[in-house]
């Protein structure tokens, strides 16, 4: 892997410029200035309709997510599409303000970041926490958005607020070794609270073409009933990091007793919001919405790299069609 960088001068825009190969896939890695904070993006060029791929809960471009398996997929949408791949404040070069993680304010860091780069509309592309915040803005800053791509309805980590349903996602938050302990907590429960407007109002309506993936096996409106009934719960947990001693030693003992696993599946059952994530979404988006079942491929049983191939001409056609 080659890296080029050269810092360019400008009133709004800080660049750091480096060039990734590997094969005939590049991107450059930027970091845009806007004031009091800096954000990374990685930009995979392209012409037309701005293509912004929403940041979930991992970095794909460094450290212990980095998956090269993206790349080629952007890189195929940059031939039709103007493609760029932001990094949320708190990851990678972005700015750390310690704060800041909930969806509210990065979704704002995002538009801010379209502001730096003269970007007016965009399409937008995501899944788990990204889809959050492409719901956040559709919903505050409809005037940005062209058209949204789901991979899965938005996610609400807590259907309910009951004390086992909270301790269960504060404990299995940290799993993931995105960051130490501390910030790991911290970055996922800031999004615990949030919700989607047409989730408490049957009025609410979005007037924005959209396209969504809805896999049966995979898609997790409810991330706590997934884990308990994939039993990917009991594989995440000897694949932790030892700094979570306490969080492993509850997530153990839970899986091994059987009476509590299954009152807390019940709780977390109760409380589902699914059902009524599925019907907010027709009902909000109506004639919008655009819904392709995945059935012939399988994330975890097909390569990943084909299973985001087979998604490229759904998304170029429904992108093309908004642009026409």
């Amino acid at each position: 892997m080659n890296a080029v960088k050269s810092l360019l001068s400008g009133i709004l825009l800080l660049i750091s410029l480096s060039i990734f190969s590997q094969g005939s896939v590049y991107y450059k890695s930027k970091i845009a200035d806007l004031g009091d904070i800096k954000l990374q993006y990685m930009d995979f060029g392209g012409e037309g309709p701005a293509l912004i791929w929403m940041q979930d809960f991992h970095n794909y471009f460094d450290g212990r997510y980095r998956d090269t398996t993206y790349y080629p997929i952007f890189k195929e949408l940059a031939k039709d599409f103007r493609v760029l791949a932001p990094i949320r404040r708190g990851y990678g070069e972005s700015t750390d303000t310690g704060w800041g993680y909930d969806v509210a304010t990065q979704s704002t860091d995002l538009l801010r970041l379209m502001d730096a780069l003269g970007i007016e509309k965009a399409v937008m592309y995501g899944r788990s926490a990204a889809s959050q915040d492409m719901t956040w803005i559709a919903e505050h800053h409809p005037e940005r958005v062209s058209g949204l791509i789901y991979d899965g309805n938005p996610i609400v980590l807590a259907g309910c607020y009951e004390r086992a349903v909270l301790e269960f996602v504060e404990n299995w938050s940290v799993l993931a070794p995105d960051f130490e302990k501390k910030k790991q907590k911290l970055v996922m429960l800031s999004r615990l609270y949030w919700r989607p407007h047409f989730l408490n109002d049957p009025e609410y309506r979005i007037d924005i073409p959209a396209l969504r993936f809805i896999d049966p096996k995979y898609n997790w409106p409810n991330p706590n009933l997934g884990l308990i009934e994939t039993g990917l719960l009991n594989k995440w947990i000897p694949e932790s990091t030892p700094d979570r001693k306490e969080e492993i030693a509850y997530l153990e003992e839970l899986v091994k007793d059987t009476l509590r696993l299954k009152e807390l599946h019940q709780t977390v059952k109760r409380c589902d919001k699914s059902a009524a994530i599925e019907n907010g979404m027709r009902r909000a988006f109506g004639n919008n919405l655009q819904t392709v079942h995945v059935s012939e491929m399988d994330i975890y049983e097909d390569s990943l790299q084909d299973y985001l191939k087979w998604r490229i001409e759904y998304m170029r056609s429904f992108i093309k069609k908004i642009r026409d």
